[in-house]
């Protein structure tokens, strides 16, 4: 199973993203390989950018829901925490309960993000190209 992170899961969606093209061949790569993979996270984000609720589920249909447990949740939030000691810009908390989660399940994580990254070095990234 591979954990997608939002930022892909925004691009694919959108054929007017910059970064659609490449999004949907790495969705498409490793929808062959692994089972798909979106946080609940993810599912709030979607829901922040506008979209309905049907919408949203029938978006991510053929994905794999993983809610946010306790110990993802702490986690992320101690890597916030000394992330924003480190670090002068405004990250967002989202970022590291998903990162979070794929380090607590220890699942591969797609993302076309790499701000932030040092956090999660137990993270097995995959970048899209």
């Amino acid at each position: 199973m591979i954990l997608v992170d939002t930022s892909v899961i925004i691009a694919w969606l959108d054929k007017t993203h910059p970064n659609h093209r490449e999004c949907l061949k790495a969705i498409e790569y490793w929808a062959q390989r692994e089972p798909m993979a979106a946080s609940s996270v993810t599912f709030g984000e979607l829901a922040a950018g506008g979209r309905t609720r049907e919408a949203v589920e029938e978006d991510l249909r053929d994905f794999k829901i993983i809610p946010l447990d306790m110990d993802a949740a702490w986690r992320a939030g101690m890597a916030f925490r000394q992330y924003r000691r480190k670090d002068s810009d405004d990250p967002v908390l989202p970022d590291f309960f998903i990162r979070a989660q794929a380090a607590v399940l220890n699942l591969p994580h797609l993302t076309n993000d790499r701000r932030r990254i040092k956090s999660f070095s137990d993270v097995d990234f995959r970048f899209v190209d």
